[in-house]
């Protein structure tokens, strides 16, 4: 069986004034933590251990929030329970993060490390490996910030190096071990040397291979990465919520009375229809404003449909009247929050959003 180790012992720097990064509210409500391991079968596991600080414990009640997290763990004997390691202070690196886990929950079985600030998929492996993908398999920003590996052409990995780009090949933050001993020596080895800098994992891998142990490379499937506050902030915008009139956006304008009106009229604005189809498809969620009665609501979906937009929600029968939002902004949501787009009547939208 198999140890799931997701190291958060880290200050996440990256994201000043803020909570800690693993315990931010992805758009859809859960989690970081929660959506770093979603795409993973945690029946796999025989162990799952979430490593924090106290200071985190205390100032977040992370604690009691990652049960929370993972209650469903708890709904079945086909999960392992979740397990908190809890350390008295902040480590230097993820290295040591996950040594200190090793020695303080006794760990004496193959284990696996997962990033809490990614989402990946891939095919369960044991022993030695990494998952990573080759630079075009998906939309990678930050790639000066990442590790690289060089493989055989039979798939197993040569050298990994942190932060230099020397192949095509990029590891994403899941590395599986089958020792945890040798792990826990390598580490003390490279103590002196990195006394002043961060031991990276990649570099307790470098030194296992060094040694003789072989380490497979396993490509991913699937991944989102959200190692920085930027690639938090573009997920938050591709997820965003956009309130959209029907009535003069989405279809030629009309009202309760008249020869073209709401009974009548299905002459939709197809070039607005298809940038909000386009909005839809990359994750934003559209809720549909009109002042339409609820009567009329089965002839808009029906109208909507027809070009492949999917509404959320639909709130009928507002006042013609002015329409405000009201949002509150944080840094986690940071203003501005609410937006507001005033759009000509029947006019394009492709010049605002």
């Amino acid at each position: 069986m198999t140890t799931l180790i997701i190291p958060c012992a880290g200050r996440s720097s990256r994201f000043p004034n803020m909570k800690p990064k693993w315990m931010l509210t992805h758009p859809d409500g859960k989690i970081m933590i929660q959506k770093a391991v979603e795409t993973m079968d945690l029946t796999k596991f025989s162990r799952v251990i979430v490593t924090i600080v106290r200071e985190h414990d205390d100032k977040y009640d992370a604690v009691y929030v990652l049960k929370q997290a993972f209650s469903f763990l708890n709904e079945s004997d086909a999960f392992p329970k979740i397990e908190f390691c809890i350390l008295d202070s902040f480590t230097a690196s993820a290295s040591e993060t996950v040594y200190q886990t090793l020695q303080n929950m006794g760990v004496d079985e193959d284990f696996v490390v997962k990033d809490s600030d990614n989402q990946i998929d891939f095919s369960s492996v044991h022993g030695n490996f990494i998952v990573g993908c080759e630079a075009t398999d998906f939309h990678l920003t930050n790639l000066q910030g990442k590790s690289f590996l060089v493989c055989n052409n039979e798939g197993i990995i040569k050298k990994i190096v942190e932060k230099k780009i020397i192949s095509s090949t990029v590891c994403l933050g899941v590395y599986g071990f089958q020792n945890p001993v040798l792990f826990g020596n390598c580490y003390k080895e490279l103590l002196k040397e990195y006394s002043d800098k961060e031991m990276y994992i990649s570099v307790i891998v470098q030194h296992l291979i060094n040694k003789g142990l072989e380490f497979k490379y396993v490509r991913a499937s699937g991944y989102t990465d959200w190692g920085t506050l930027t690639e938090w902030k573009k997920e938050q915008q591709r997820l965003k919520t956009i309130f959209i009139d029907f009535d003069g956006v989405l279809i030629k304008n009309s009202g309760l009375f008249g020869r073209r009106n709401w009974g009548n009229n299905s002459e939709l604005l197809l070039d607005n229809c298809k940038r909000v189809k386009e909005l839809q498809d990359n994750g934003a969620q559209i809720i549909i404003t009109t002042a339409r009665p609820e009567s009329y609501r089965a002839k808009v979906l029906e109208l909507l449909s027809g070009v492949g937009i999917i509404p959320h929600a639909m709130v009928m029968g507002l006042n013609h009247a002015p329409r405000f939002l009201i949002n509150d902004f944080a840094p986690t949501n940071p203003y501005p929050s609410a937006v507001a787009v005033n759009v000509p009547r029947d006019a394009s939208l492709k010049d605002y959003i």
